[in-house]
């Protein structure tokens, strides 16, 4: 999805678009980059369609929701639906299998910092459900990783959107 497509969405659903959006993005959905989202909502709040704040507070629900929908999914799919996710090419299953490592051998801290890695923060919600990590430790390290990462994105867009644009 390009930057322009999600502007004129926003213009012409509103801002509540923005929980769709991220929602779907944090579900690893094709077409929904953050790199693009995020800093969309902030062209928006830097335009005057809606306070940074609540552009920021917006994208952040949308992701922790899309991401306890995904680690849910894990989490009653196991072991066979990763197995299966694996299957669906080389680059999945590595990715897959790096996130599967990378969440046995820290707790709390590793899963906040993996929130913050590009590709690596939409893959971990499912693997994270399938080892079924606590809920609570995944929803706080999530949350606090997509607070960041989506305020550091959002404010790109609201500082130099009109730079990006023109």
């Amino acid at each position: 999805m390009e930057l322009n497509t999600v502007l004129e969405l926003m213009a012409e659903h509103g801002v509540q678009i923005l929980l769709t959006i991220t929602f779907l993005e944090a579900m690893n959905c094709p077409g929904m980059p953050a790199g693009v989202v995020l800093p969309a909502a902030g062209i928006c709040a830097a335009g005057g369609d809606m306070p940074l704040l609540l552009a920021i507070a917006l994208t952040v629900v949308g992701g922790i929701a899309g991401t306890v929908a995904l680690y849910l999914i894990g989490l009653v799919g196991g072991h066979p639906l990763l197995e299966w996710f694996k299957r669906r090419s080389n680059a999945v299953r590595k990715a897959c299998e790096h996130c599967e490592e990378f969440l046995q051998k820290g707790g709390f801290t590793k899963l906040f910092i993996g929130r913050l890695l590009p590709v690596v923060r939409t893959l971990l919600p499912l693997p994270a459900g399938a080892l079924q990590l606590p809920f609570r430790m995944f929803l706080t390290a999530s949350a606090l990783g997509i607070l960041c990462y989506n305020t550091v994105f959002v404010c790109a867009g609201y500082f130099l959107g009109a730079a990006v644009i023109l």
